[in-house]
C-alpha cells in the first residue's frame, strides 16, 4: 500500500469524509490526493477539480489516474473557467451561494457513482478567485460544502498550499501536513561543509484522523517515478550477526574490476566496490544492529561468488554459531589483548584467506570494537602497517565506523567511498559524502532482499 493505513482507514469509517491536504509547494499534495484516491476509490468514481492546470495536464502529468478518473470527471477551474461558470450557476449572483451551488453540481454528478471521491485542488485557488463573491462567507461555505459531502456520503479532499493552521482544519474530519525536511547531519558532519552533508528528506504528518487510532504521527515518504509512497518503519527484531545467508539471489559482480555490495541496488548507485579500495560505513545514532543486514547482504554474496570474507567485529556483536560459517573461507577476529600480537593474527588470517581461494579477500573492520579495545593513539599507530597491507594486496575493504567516535578522523582521509546510514522516523536510509548521492530508504521485497528507494 502506497498510503499509511491510518488515511486507507479512516475512509473506511463511514461514507462523506472530509479531509485536508495541506503543505507548501512542491510537497507533493497533489500526488498524494491522487493516490488516495488511487487506492480508495472504485473504479471510474473519482472526481477531480483542478483549479491550475488543464485537464489534458493532469493526465499527461499522472497517467496511472486514467482507471479512477475518467476524462469527464475532471473539471477545468482555472481562474477564467471558473468566474465563466459561475456567471451561469446562480440568479442572484451576490453571495456565497452562488460558489456553493457551483460545487453542488459536481456533488449531485457524484452521488450517483458508488462510493465516490472529490478532489479540489487546490481550495486557497477557489477561495481566491471568489473573494469578491464571498465577501466574510468564506467559512460558511467551507462548513457547508463539508455538510454536504457527508449528508450525500462522498468523501471529499480539499488541498491546500498553506501549512498554517486555518478554520479549515477544524470543520473537515481528517488533516495531513506534507514537509520538506532538512535532515540532521550526523556528529562527524560537524567538521565538514554544509553542503557536503545536507540532505533533505520528505515526511507526511497524521494530524488528525477521526475515528481512526494514529499508529505514528510522522512517516518518511517519496515521489519516487511520480507516485506518492509511504515508508513504514522497520521495527522487526534484527539478528545481532552478520551471518552468511544461503536463501537469497546470488548478484555477480558488476566489472571485473570490482565485487558487488550484494544490494542490486546499491551497486548501481557506487558501480561496486573496487578491489584495494576502503569503504566506510558510518553508523549515525539512532540506527542500532540494523545495519548488520547491509554487512550481512555483503558477505553472503561475497561467499556465494567464491571469495573469502574476513570480519572484525563491531561492539555489540555476538560470535555466530560455528554451523552458520558453514564455508572454510570465513573468519572472525575479536579485537583484544596484546596490541602487536593481535595485528600479527589479523595479517595471518589474511594471508591464510587469501591463499584458501587464490583472490582478493574481502575484510570487514569494525573501528569502533579496535579503538575501545586498544585506545584512538594506539590504535591509530598501529594501523599504518593495515593501510600498507591494503596497498600490497587488492582486497577490498570496508570499514566500519560509528557516529562520535575519534576513529572517523582517520578514516574520512583514506576513504574511497563513504557511506551514512541513518535512522529517520523509525526506518533507516543510506546516503553518500563520497561520492554525493541523495538519501535512500531502506525497504525489503517479498524475497526479503533489501532495496533502495530513492526518497524525492
Amino acid at each position: 500500500m502506497r498510503i499509511p493505513s491510518e488515511i486507507h482507514d479512516f475512509f473506511g469509517v463511514e461514507e462523506g469524509q472530509t479531509l485536508l491536504v495541506k503543505g507548501m509547494p512542491g510537497t507533493g499534495k497533489t500526488t498524494l490526493a491522487l493516490e488516495i484516491m488511487s487506492s480508495v476509490c472504485k473504479k471510474m468514481n473519482g472526481m477531480y477539480i483542478s483549479t491550475r492546470v488543464n485537464p489534458l495536464r493532469v493526465y499527461a502529468m499522472f497517467p496511472w489516474i486514467d482507471e479512477i478518473i475518467p476524462p469527464n470527471n475532471v473539471v477545468n477551474a482555472t481562474q477564467k473557467m471558473l468566474l465563466e461558470s459561475l456567471k451561469n450557476v446562480g440568479k442572484e449572483g451576490s453571495s456565497y451561494e452562488v460558489v456553493l451551488d457551483f460545487f453542488k453540481t459536481f456533488l449531485d454528478q457524484a452521488e450517483d457513482m458508488d462510493d465516490p471521491m472529490i478532489v479540489i485542488d487546490s481550495w486557497d485557488a477557489v477561495i481566491n478567485y471568489t473573494a469578491h463573491i464571498l465577501g466574510d462567507a468564506q467559512h460558511s461555505l467551507e462548513q457547508n460544502i463539508c455538510e454536504f459531502a457527508r449528508d450525500m456520503g462522498i468523501h471529499l479532499i480539499f488541498v491546500s498550499e498553506s501549512a498554517d493552521l486555518m478554520p479549515l482544519d477544524y470543520i473537515v474530519d481528517g488533516v495531513v501536513t506534507l514537509k520538506n525536511v532538512r535532515m540532521t547531519a550526523p556528529l562527524s558532519g560537524e567538521n565538514r561543509p554544509d553542503g557536503m552533508t545536507t540532505r533533505y528528506s520528505r515526511e507526511i504528518r497524521l494530524d488528525k484522523l477521526r475515528g481512526v487510532e494514529i499508529k505514528q504521527k510522522i512517516y518518511t515518504c517519496t515521489l519516487h517515478e511520480g507516485r506518492f509512497c509511504y515508508f513504514e518503519p522497520a521495527i522487526e527484531n534484527i539478528s545481532p550477526q552478520i551471518r552468511i545467508l544461503s536463501d537469497v539471489d546470488r548478484i555477480s559482480d558488476p566489472s571485473a574490476d570490482c565485487i558487488s555490495t550484494g544490494i542490486s541496488d546499491f551497486d548501481k548507485i557506487t558501480g561496486g566496490l573496487e578491489f584495494g579500495s576502503c569503504n566506510v560505513l558510518e553508523i549515525d545514532h539512532g540506527v542500532g544492529k540494523r545495519y548488520y543486514q547491509v554487512l550481512t547482504a555483503l558477505a553472503s554474496n561475497s561467499v556465494k561468488n567464491g571469495r573469502a570474507v574476513h570480519i572484525v567485529p563491531s561492539i555489540g556483536y555476538q560470535l555466530t554459531p560455528r554451523d552458520v560459517f558453514v564455508p572454510s573461507n570465513v573468519m572472525v577476529l575479536e579485537p583484544g589483548g596484546d596490541r602487536d600480537q593481535w595485528y600479527e593474527t589479523l595479517f595471518r588470517h589474511w594471508d591464510s584467506l587469501r591463499e584458501r581461494t587464490g583472490r582478493p579477500i574481502l575484510n570487514i573492520l569494525g573501528l569502533d570494537s579496535m579503538e575501545f579495545a586498544f585506545g584512538y593513539e594506539r590504535m591509530l599507530n598501529a594501523s599504518s602497517q593495515m593501510f600498507q597491507k591494503w596497498k600490497e594486496t587488492s582486497d577490498v575493504n570496508v570499514v566500519v565506523v560509528k557516529s562520535g567516535q575519534k576513529s572517523i578522523r582517520m578514516t574520512s582521509h583514506i576513504a574511497d567511498t563513504y557511506f551514512v546510514i541513518k535512522e529517520l522516523n523509525g526506518g533507516l536510509c543510506v546516503y553518500g559524502l563520497i561520492p554525493r548521492t541523495e538519501p535512500y530508504y531502506m525497504v525489503w521485497d517479498e524475497k526479503r532482499n533489501i532495496r533502495l528507494v530513492p526518497i524525492v
